[in-house]
């Protein structure tokens, strides 16, 4: 029992961490349709830069706002780069993405090299509950992305901004009418997944570690768990990615450490094949 409640905990955590990833992927293909294959890149990115940055005796705080702001800054130059681009398509924006992605990779492994690193662990005691081990990072891990969570639900379903958006997403030709401007929305979507990724990063950083080429898995995963729930909803993707770590954690302690990284791709098959529409989408709601 102690076994099955330590991998539990370990699948959440980085669960909680695929989860902050696949909400990316949602807000801006909800908006947009574009799927952005840099969404992990976003995470290698601000895992390196906060260590960079506390190498260089940056207290952790500083640190961490210099890597979010920085990766959203790179996420709203993707888009500006991309946005001359008149009639994107899915598949375009999947080539296009995938070669910035590629772009993202190569400088980072000029600048930080081929070695990958963790960032410092952030501050907490570590506990030990009914014989499992609870370190003090995957709290933080859990408890951000909860917050996190809250805030972008709340965000897409109760504030005004936030409607607009859906109201791009669901009617783009009714919301030009009404002066809502669909490029600024989808600039806007990308930077909150840039943000999104970039808590994702700084968060995994000490347990997972970042490298330069760290964000492909991390990206891949991100986007299955994303199409558990349609690739549409925040709920979905939040689900998709608890799921889909806690499967991993489950195969890698019962069966083959081995196979851990297939689970993903098992999941995707199944999904496209059983339902295209994603697991965790219930058919009535609207897309968010």
């Amino acid at each position: 029992m102690t076994d099955l409640l330590q991998l539990l905990l370990a699948g959440v955590s980085v669960g909680a961490v695929y989860a902050l990833v696949a909400m990316g992927f949602t807000v801006i293909f909800a908006v947009s349709e574009i799927i952005n294959l840099t969404q992990g890149e976003f995470a290698a990115l601000a895992g390196l830069i906060a260590i960079s940055a506390t190498a260089a005796g940056l207290p952790m705080p500083l640190a961490l706002l210099i890597a979010i702001v920085t990766v959203v800054a790179t996420a709203l130059l993707i888009r500006l780069v991309i946005a001359p681009v008149k009639r994107m398509t899915t598949l375009l924006s999947i080539i296009l993405t995938l070669g910035l992605s590629t772009a993202l990779k190569a400088a980072m492994l000029l600048v930080w090299g081929p070695e990958g690193r963790g960032l410092d662990p952030l501050p907490g005691p570590n506990y030990v509950a009914w014989g499992v081990s609870v370190p003090s990072q995957y709290l933080w891990i859990i408890g951000v992305t909860a917050v996190v969570s809250v805030a972008v639900a709340w965000f897409y379903e109760r504030t005004l901004t936030g409607k607009a958006l859906r109201a791009c997403a669901e009617q783009p030709t009714a919301a030009r009418l009404v002066g809502i401007s669909v490029g600024g929305a989808t600039l806007l979507s990308f930077g909150i997944a840039g943000f999104l990724g970039a808590v994702a990063g700084v968060l995994a950083s000490p347990v997972y570690f970042s490298a330069w080429d760290s964000g492909l898995a991390l990206g891949l995963k991100g986007f299955v768990a994303a199409t558990l729930g349609g690739l549409t909803s925040i709920r979905g993707a939040i689900a998709g990615g608890l799921v889909l770590g806690v499967l991993e954690s489950l195969v890698a302690g019962y069966i083959d450490s081995g196979f851990r990284d297939a689970v993903a791709f098992v999941v995707l098959i199944v999904v496209l094949v059983a339902r295209p529409d994603g697991i965790f989408r219930p058919h009535s709601v609207a897309r968010v």
